[in-house]
């Protein structure tokens, strides 16, 4: 668990833990109405853990005062490689670090399960989203999901040559989801 001003972060351990993510899973998709593609997120909050159980998988929750304000998961997709999906926060809570700790600690939690690459998707027009996803060392990748319906842009991150991912705060937290 990782504590910070205001809120902190815990892998998802309890039935009561996955009925919070099915929540701001959904609130991701409320927000994206308009995407095509949306009914995959709404169904993928239904099915979960899915394929983000552990042990290669794994979920994160953000929780200030009791309230789960952001989410994180963590798909396996080869020995190798692992995703990041499902990342949202609560948009009242944008801004203050909370994106930027889940994928920190999503970026540990890989590590630990021996993982390589991270790899993930997100829209074209999450500027914030992407500025995250760089300051932690992702970079611009080519397409590696062929089934993508809209506009997504591709990062990786390199596990091998990465160190403990820092949680420093900066400005481009404002995460709405990937």
């Amino acid at each position: 668990m990782t504590t910070h001003l205001g809120f902190v972060v815990r892998e998802v351990s309890a039935d009561r833990d996955i009925e919070h993510v099915r929540r701001l899973v959904r609130a991701h998709g409320d927000a994206r109405a308009s995407t095509p593609g949306v009914e995959y997120v709404y169904a993928d909050a239904e099915r979960m853990p899915g394929p983000y159980a552990p042990p290669r998988g794994g979920i994160w929750l953000a929780i200030a005062n009791e309230d789960a304000v952001g989410c994180v998961a963590l798909r396996p997709l080869s020995a190798r490689v692992a995703e990041v999906k499902r990342m949202f926060v609560d948009a009242a809570w944008r801004g203050q670090g909370v994106g930027r700790s889940l994928l920190a600690t999503l970026i540990e939690g890989a590590q630990a399960r021996g993982y390589e690459t991270l790899r993930l998707g997100t829209l074209a027009d999450m500027d914030a989203a992407q500025a995250l996803y760089r300051s932690l060392g992702f970079t611009p990748i080519e397409r590696y999901r062929p089934d993508e319906l809209i506009d997504t842009q591709f990062y990786e991150l390199s596990l091998t040559n990465h160190g403990p991912a820092t949680d420093e705060r900066k400005e481009e937290d404002g995460v709405g989801g990937a």
